[in-house]
């Protein structure tokens, strides 16, 4: 869709100017030698363009294949860590789509926020208390930021993982640790045990979210594959009729108003041309707006996020 959309942007654009400097848009069109320099390089780079993607793709398919232990081994610690999920959460089995694992490790993460808030068994001291009840207010808020997203956006994946990103895993995994090392002589056994599943279900979470954002890549990569195959060939069939019509100078007649048909087809082929390109950045758009916002794959961050009161 944003390539198509661009695409005919281009074309409104090229058609806007050749109607206000007709003119000199018009003189540019009829310069057949240099239209024709123009589509014999795009006809080339077309050729290289795809070949060299193509390339790198399949490179990267080939990183795929492996001996059947390799790949028996990648499926049973997918399942051991839906297993070890599962143990923390004890609420049924984890989910393997994207949006009902986020949703399946949010609620047990409230779950976890819930037990630090309860008064039963948990720390008196103050300070500690005071602490912990920040740290979930923080936890819960972000939190529910993420689930709002969810429930009101595309369920797409690149969407879907574009709610989750911005999400300071990092931070909360540290703010976790150093809450257990500030106050760990005064917190019970319950806001120690509360601590823990809390750090191991953020650590999933940010393993998970990470796992979905390769998987996501890897699928893209495989789309925009098959994707320029598919338009390539008509293309470049298409920019060789181009060349060859300009040579003879038959072009239709038919046009809109106000646009004379040279114009209008050469801007109209220039821009079906320009299309591999187009497809290829709207993949790369994509791609890269969901790579901007998944850098942090560790505990550290590049943030100079804002510390909760006790992390100053």
């Amino acid at each position: 869709m944003l390539a198509l959309v661009t695409e005919i942007v281009i074309l409104v654009a090229l058609l806007t100017v050749g109607t206000v400097w007709e003119f000199e848009m018009e003189r540019l069109v009829t310069e057949t030698r240099a239209v024709q320099t123009l589509f014999n390089t795009l006809l080339g780079g077309i050729i290289l363009f795809v070949s060299v993607v193509l390339s790198i793709n399949t490179a990267a398919l080939a990183q795929e294949f492996a001996p059947l232990q390799v790949k028996l081994a990648s499926i049973e610690d997918s399942i051991d860590f839906q297993i070890e999920l599962e143990e923390l959460v004890e609420d049924g089995i984890s989910p393997a789509g994207l949006q009902p694992f986020l949703q399946y490790v949010i609620e047990a993460i409230h779950s976890e926020t819930e037990s630090l808030r309860t008064t039963d068994g948990s720390t008196t001291d103050e300070r500690a208390r005071a602490n912990l009840l920040t740290f979930a207010d923080d936890i819960d808020t972000r939190l529910s930021q993420i689930e709002r997203r969810i429930r009101q956006s595309d369920p797409r994946v690149s969407i879907l993982l574009l709610s989750t990103l911005d999400y300071p895993y990092a931070r909360h995994i540290n703010v976790t640790r150093r809450l257990k090392a500030t106050h760990g002589d005064v917190l019970t056994e319950s806001d120690h045990e509360s601590l823990a599943t809390l750090l191991r279900i953020l650590t999933i979470l940010a393993s998970g979210r990470e796992y979905f954002t390769t998987l996501y890549f890897k699928r893209e990569l495989r789309n925009l594959s098959s994707a320029l195959l598919l338009l390539s060939l008509p293309v470049i069939v298409f920019t060789s009729y181009v060349l060859l019509a300009m040579d003879t100078g038959l072009f239709p007649q038919t046009t809109l108003p106000g646009v004379g048909s040279r114009l209008l087809y050469v801007n109209l082929a220039f821009v079906i041309a320009l299309s591999p390109y187009v497809l290829l950045s709207s993949y790369m758009l994509r791609m890269l707006t969901v790579s901007k916002h998944s850098l942090e794959s560790t505990v550290f961050t590049l943030k100079a996020d804002v510390g909760l009161e006790f992390d100053q």
